[in-house]
């Protein structure tokens, strides 16, 4: 009987500790789906270059970093509104002409991270709580935003940007008024 008992625990001890073999490092994606797995990274080059941007954006120098962005995309979006490159650099400016004290962490760290989904796509994310203090308002204004960046070598080649839009058109109407 004692030999029972032990074969038993010995069957459920082993027979339920078995990891499944791992053979994602060398089967093909499954691409059932688009092809939307993949794997994240925090400090990927993509994600260190959306950090500088993001420096750069907060500190009114976003042309600093126009060399990243691709001068043939057409494919950068605010909300549903489409810019050229030209467009999306200029955005920023007026940003900084509506509002003093910009900043994309004052409420909380900005959560952003770099995907490589197994189709090849690369896109940085980034969720963050957009502040800043309207400069013919006075208000200060806190604003949800998601964007993210897909990225081709080391050129963004695509950007969507997405918030309500509300509280900057009050500014720009405010503005309008002096």
């Amino acid at each position: 009987m004692k030999k029972a008992i032990f074969l038993a625990a010995a069957i459920l001890l082993f027979g339920c500790n078995q990891s499944p073999q791992n053979e994602s490092s060398s089967a093909a994606p499954d691409m059932t789906f688009g092809g939307w797995s993949g794997t994240v990274d925090d400090n990927s080059m993509e994600s260190q270059m959306t950090r500088k941007l993001m420096t750069k954006y907060t500190e009114g120098n976003f042309r600093d970093i126009a060399d990243m962005i691709s001068d043939d995309s057409k494919e950068y979006f605010f909300n549903d509104v489409a810019v050229d490159k030209e467009g999306w650099l200029s955005a920023a400016e007026v940003h900084h002409d509506l509002f003093d004290s910009i900043a994309n962490d004052k409420v909380q760290a900005v959560n952003l991270t770099t995907a490589r989904f197994d189709n090849g796509s690369v896109w940085s994310l980034a969720w963050f709580q957009w502040t800043g203090k309207g400069k013919f308002t006075g208000e200060e204004v806190k604003i949800y935003v998601h964007h993210g960046f897909r990225f081709e070598g080391d050129k963004i080649v695509a950007a969507y940007h997405f918030f309500d839009p509300s509280l900057f058109n009050r500014e720009i109407a405010a503005s309008k008024k002096e």
